[in-house]
């Protein structure tokens, strides 16, 4: 694929030398991440410690820890080791420690708050820490066993699982001496629950940010005003990694420091700083804080771009770098990126990729890479998008939530590709796509409209009853479809490249409104008062001359039944 050939391309003359001298210099004015941070989380551990595993280790561990209020053991499972050896030197450790031997009931909690419960021989659950740590939780807990006891893929702060073998233990036990006293984190996650698609009016919508936490950080519950089921962010085990934010299509759940909007205009001043530099054709290179880049080994104009982790922005912001100029996006993972995070990356980026061609761009610009092969990785993505490389920077626009920064992004895009218009096919559950309305069935009660999170459905502004739709703004919630008495809406998940399909407001269903016959007044669809005078055909209240009370507005239906009553107060005990 090749850009636009109405669109002049810029021609290169800086050399390897000054897009290295031109990135340098981006590096050094690029803001920092994190400047302020508002509603800190608190921490507190007054260090008392839990160790559970084979009864060996535990103890074995115990003897090289020092400086902690106190230590609790929980045997479970078999010793590592029946040596008579091993075993008596397990048992000299610690001797003023005794073993607790109740199976595991459950474990839950972060640094400064574990709690635990155990089965007792008579079924009773209890709770230890009361007893020995003098308050109703631990602060950190050390898991020798072989399996996790808590499987989080992102362990919660103050949780060790270390292999009794590992050289990780002497590390761990190093750093569990150090966490008393008093520590804080950011809170990295906000919701909006008023743009979240995920329930509403007891239906169940768009569940995609449950699946992607590595940290078992989200959970839907329903102790609302309404009992509504709400998205909830655990934020004493939030990591940050960003995967709720990418994955969710409304821009209900953002991180609140950087702010979404705080990210795109550092990100742009990055690319802004290197281009004024001297540097030219600049791509980005995504990574998580942790994973070591070789600045010298990547290409002099690869601007590398640190995050919190690799999923920590999303298409709204991948797609707004590549409008400013950046000749493709990559984001690099490595084996310590969770694998939950390596699924979505793929998935969005696939994802997103598709969404690319039909604009009329190769979907390479948006690429993962394994940084145990970025050598190559980036080799092959710099053939694929070679044509792209003199893509000027197009204009920059505000940051204005994150589906209508996406939308500005896709038409900028479609006018910088050389797309064909068809409309593309896309995987059930994306968040992309159109609602097909049966007009016979419609009655046009607007229930579609009151639920949806988006106003992607919208009725008339005027008195005549309309349903209209913009495109651009459903994200495939499901929460129409559910939501509609007569099963008039059905979902097709789909992206069409021009901008006048997605970006227009188009009616679905126009009809003209019913007026009372009483009074005039318009009060109902002709569709409504259709569909309740077949419903109520058999009422009592609606026989004979009654009947026309349906055609009626709620005063004057209210009215012609006093008169009914007045002229004949006996009517009431025939119904």
């Amino acid at each position: 694929m090749k850009p636009n050939s109405l669109i002049p391309m810029k021609v290169f003359t800086a050399s390897s030398q000054d897009n290295a001298r031109a990135r340098q210099q981006a590096i050094n004015a690029l803001p920092p991440v994190l400047t302020l941070q508002d509603n800190l989380i608190t921490y507190t551990s007054q260090g008392h410690l839990l160790i559970l595993g084979p009864e060996d280790l535990i103890r074995l561990a115990a003897a090289q820890l020092s400086g902690l209020k106190s230590i609790t053991l929980l045997a479970m499972g078999q010793v590592s080791s029946q040596s008579d050896e091993h075993l008596e030197k397990a048992l000299a450790a610690v001797p003023e420690l005794t073993s607790i031997y109740l199976p595991l009931e459950s474990l839950t909690g972060w640094l400064g708050s574990y709690h635990l419960q155990l089965k007792s021989p008579q079924g009773d659950i209890v709770n230890p820490a009361k007893l020995y740590t003098g308050k109703d939780t631990f602060d950190m807990v050390l898991d020798l066993n072989l399996e996790p006891t808590l499987a989080a893929e992102m362990s919660p702060p103050g949780y060790f699982h270390i292999a009794a073998d590992s050289d990780h233990l002497v590390q761990a036990i190093e750093e569990i001496s150090s966490l008393v006293g008093e520590f804080e984190k950011p809170e990295y996650v906000q919701v909006n629950h008023d743009i979240c698609a995920h329930s509403d009016r007891g239906k169940l919508g768009c569940t995609r940010c449950l699946d992607v936490c590595p940290a078992d950080a989200i959970t839907s519950h329903n102790r609302t005003d309404t009992h509504d089921f709400q998205i909830s962010v655990d934020v004493h085990l939030c990591h940050g990694a960003g995967s709720c934010t990418t994955a969710c299509p409304t821009g209900a759940l953002t991180f609140a420091a950087p702010r979404p909007q705080s990210q795109l205009e550092r990100l742009r001043h990055y690319l802004d700083s290197y281009r004024q530099a001297g540097g030219e054709h600049p791509a980005i290179l995504i990574h998580a804080e942790h994973t070591d880049i070789d600045l010298e080994s990547l290409p002099t104009h690869v601007l590398p771009v640190a995050l919190e982790e690799a999923a920590g922005a999303g298409a709204e912001i991948w797609l707004a770098l590549l409008v400013q100029g950046a000749t493709y996006v990559a984001i690099a993972v490595d084996e310590e990126t969770p694998p939950s995070l390596q699924r979505l990356l793929k998935d969005e980026i696939k994802l997103t990729g598709r969404l690319l061609t039909a604009l009329g761009h190769p979907a390479q610009r948006l690429s993962l890479v394994d940084v145990a092969f970025l050598d190559t990785d980036l080799a092959e993505l710099e053939d694929a998008v070679a044509p792209w490389r003199g893509m000027p920077e197009g204009p920059s626009y505000p940051y204005q939530g994150k589906r209508k920064t996406l939308n500005e992004a896709l038409d900028r895009l479609y006018e910088q590709g050389d797309a064909d218009d068809a409309i593309v096919t896309l995987p059930m559950g994306s968040p992309y796509g159109q609602v097909r309305v049966d007009v016979d069935a419609c009655t046009l009660c607007m229930s579609c409209v009151a639920i949806c999170p988006t106003s992607a459905l919208h009725s008339g502004k005027d008195q005549s009853p309309r349903l209209s739709f913009l495109e651009g703004d459903c994200v495939q919630c499901g929460l129409c479809e559910r939501a509609c008495p007569e099963q008039a809406i059905q979902l097709e998940a789909r992206f069409a490249p021009a901008a006048g399909i997605r970006g227009e407001p188009r009616v679905m269903k126009e009809e003209e409104p019913f007026h009372c016959i009483s009074c005039g007044k318009a009060f109902a669809t002709q569709s409504t008062i259709k569909k309740i005078s077949q419903k109520l055909e058999a009422h009592p209240y609606f026989q004979g001359d009654a009947a026309k009370r349906l055609h009626m507005c709620e005063d004057c239906r209210v009215r012609d039944s006093y008169r009914e009553l007045a002229a004949d107060p006996e009517a009431q005990l025939r119904l």
